[in-house]
């Protein structure tokens, strides 16, 4: 077993307060959906990915939803189906 030096516990500490803070500002600012549905934009910025990768996960299995209306052309995905496609449950990866 080792020990730590005061500095490093106190370093330690803080570092991990930080993590935790970040994570909690993080959670909170993610609004619920009441749908379940996130638009293509917002899929794109929240994932960081241009419209061709998401065509390629559609080609891949991932489903989209369209209103049924000739002249509407919002595309919509449910959340769940995107964690699924990208391989997590509950919050965590599959491994």
């Amino acid at each position: 077993m080792f020990s730590l030096s005061k500095e490093s516990e106190q370093e330690l500490a803080h570092g991990v307060l930080g993590l935790v803070e970040n994570y909690l500002g993080a959670r909170d600012t993610i609004k619920p959906r009441l749908t379940g549905l996130i638009s293509a934009q917002v899929a794109m910025e929240e994932l960081d990915i241009k419209y061709k990768t998401l065509q390629k996960w559609e080609n891949a299995g991932l489903r989209r939803y369209q209103p049924p209306l000739e002249d509407t052309r919002k595309v919509y995905y449910k959340v769940s189906d995107i964690l699924n496609f990208l391989g997590v449950e509950n919050g965590n990866l599959r491994g």
